[in-house]
């Protein structure tokens, strides 16, 4: 049997570090091969292995993107409406779909239809207006 070869063994690692594999994970996944260290796997069950990391960092990069495009949650909704109603003054649902709009560059007549990705945004937007009215509260009391 051939030994694993040097490009092997940083591949291996490079995917290992790529992936943020624990290390208890990665044993587990060294044990299926019955060796304690990648420098102990043959060339086969190197190229074995290295599928394998291919393939769990495939399915990694599919979750991100699903959870970037997936639609926004009810949480997300309540804490925009709760922001809002605490921050605008007692500006209207229009007024918060012309800042949902500013924010993410699209004007949604639902705020319903927004991505995950899109609630969070505004939801940053709304906790930075949040943050910046307490600032100038604690500035004016402190003028007083």
């Amino acid at each position: 049997m051939e030994s694993i070869t040097k490009d092997q063994i940083k591949v291996i690692h490079t995917l290992k570090s790529k992936l943020k594999l624990s290390d208890d994970h990665y044993e587990a996944l060294l044990s299926k091969y019955e060796v304690a260290s990648s420098k102990e796997l043959t060339k086969q069950q190197a190229s074995f292995l290295i599928v394998e990391l291919l393939e769990m960092n495939r399915k990694q990069k599919i979750k991100r993107v699903r959870s970037e495009s997936s639609k926004c949650t009810k949480s997300q909704l309540d804490w925009i409406a709760d922001l809002w109603v605490k921050l605008s003054g007692g500006k209207d649902f229009e007024s918060l779909r012309w800042f949902i709009k500013k924010t993410t560059g699209t004007l949604f007549l639902y705020p319903e239809k927004m991505s995950h990705k899109e609630a969070t945004k505004v939801i940053n937007a709304l906790r930075g207006w949040e943050a910046k009215a307490k600032s100038e509260d604690k500035k004016a009391l402190a003028s007083e």
